[in-house]
Parts: structure tokens; sequence; C-alpha cells
């Protein structure tokens, strides 16, 4: 018989919402401390990956069963799915345009944008998310357009050029930003009672 193989990366399903999360980022830094003078050294290096914890509220069987449907066709750590900050789902800034890419070739922690309105303060505040391509990152700072409807927007963690090619006029989301996740286990456990109630939660880390 033939196997099927789901389109990665998939798409959260819709049934619930989720009741709980814990979501941040992980950096690799090294710091090395003298034992003789205290004095430290730190070197930043290039990781930094987007993790979370997601608890799903109670939920009856029928409703459970899209969900572990979906993780069951995760398929452990194989397959891979978005999703983003579940708290923090529009911007705090006044952005309504459609804002794109203003050349391409960029790196770093700075990104060149326009499609702004002219002249318009705080189109992004610091925390905001935006999502370039399949990946997120969190304005640092507060974001005012220029004459031309132009900006730099300073982002955590650095642009994911690496990984993806970011092309001039590529649209830029934030609004329902999400990421590309993997599960952080192979494993696939839930927990119901003796009124068919499920509790599900799982782990999962930036898919790079």
């Amino acid at each position: 018989m033939a196997s099927y193989t789901p389109s990665y990366p998939l798409t959260l399903p819709t049934i619930t919402g989720i009741k709980t999360q814990n979501f941040g980022l992980n950096r690799v830094v090294a710091v090395t401390e003298s034992p003789f003078t205290n004095q430290e050294q730190v070197y930043e290096h290039n990781g930094s990956q987007w993790r979370a914890t997601f608890t799903l509220p109670p939920m009856k069987k029928e409703s459970a069963a899209q969900w572990l449907a979906f993780l069951m066709l995760l398929r452990g750590r194989r397959g891979t799915f978005k999703i983003g900050d579940q708290d923090r789902k529009t911007i705090q800034g006044t952005a309504t345009e459609t804002i794109l890419v203003n050349g391409a070739a960029q790196t770093g922690n700075a990104i060149n944008l326009d499609g702004f309105t002219a002249s318009r303060a705080n189109v992004f505040l610091a925390g905001d998310y935006i999502q370039i391509n399949s990946y997120l990152y969190m304005v640092s700072a507060n974001v005012t357009a220029d004459g031309s409807g132009e900006a730099t927007v300073y982002v955590e963690p650095p642009l994911r050029t690496g990984i993806e090619v970011i092309n001039d006029n590529t649209t830029v989301i934030y609004s329902n930003t999400t990421t590309i996740m993997r599960l952080d286990t192979n494993e696939l456990n839930w927990d119901t009672n003796q009124v068919s109630v499920y509790g599900i939660s799982f782990s999962c880390s930036e898919s790079l």
C-alpha cells in the first residue's frame, strides 16, 4: 500500500484556542570568568531559537480527536507546524498598510521596510512581532516612518538570511504572525478522566 506523508509545515487546528503558554527565545552566549580577577569574557554565538510549551484547555473527546490527529501527523520530531505567540496576535503600533522589504541582501538585526504612511509615528512599537517569509521577529525599538513611508526596523533575533533568502518587496506580516516549530520529543501522551475530558500539552522549538 502507498505511504502518506503530509505537506509540512502543518497549520494549527482551530477547534479550540490555547489555554496557557510559555513562550520565549533561547540564545547561545558563552561567558567565562577568571578565577583570579572575576573578569568576564562574553561571546555571542549565532544561535537563537524561539521555544514554547502550550497547554490546551480541557476538552471533550470530539475536539481532542482533532488535536491528537494533528499531533500524530507530525510523527514525533519528523514534521513541522506553524505557530506564534498566542497572546500577541496583533501589533500595538499604528501600521495598517501593506509593508514590504525595501532592498535585497539585508542581514543582521536591522531591516529596511517601506509602504508605511508617510511621516507616521509609532508604526511598530517595541515588543510587536513581524514575520518575514517563514520566521518570526520581535521589534526591539519604536519605529517612525519617514516622509517617503520608509523605516529601518530593529529586530530580534537576527534575520534568518542563512536559512531563507529575503528578497526585495517581500511582504511583511504583522498580524497573526507565526514561525516554524518542531516538537521537542518523539513521545505523544495525553490525559483523560472518567467523563472523557482530555488534557493535552506539547513543547516545541523553532525549526532552523
